[in-house]
């Protein structure tokens, strides 16, 4: 079976402890992040293995001045 094996885990097979999501959801977790900080900012589905949503600033920008 190791020929097979992805390095991966299943989600319902790691602990709760923050920062774990990562071996199951591996090179999609920015994505999901990033998709749960727009449908999900406030965190409100955040039971079991979360997403934390990304956070995402915005920088200001100054209008050049009249010349």
């Amino acid at each position: 079976m190791a020929p097979y094996a992805t390095g991966g885990v299943y989600m319902n097979f790691i602990s709760e402890d923050e920062g774990e999501e990562a071996l199951a959801y591996g090179t999609n977790q920015q994505r999901l992040a990033e998709v749960k900080a727009a449908y999900d900012p406030e965190n409100l589905f955040r039971m079991n293995q979360n997403v934390e949503p990304a956070r995402i600033t915005f920088l200001a920008i100054t209008p050049l001045a009249n010349r």
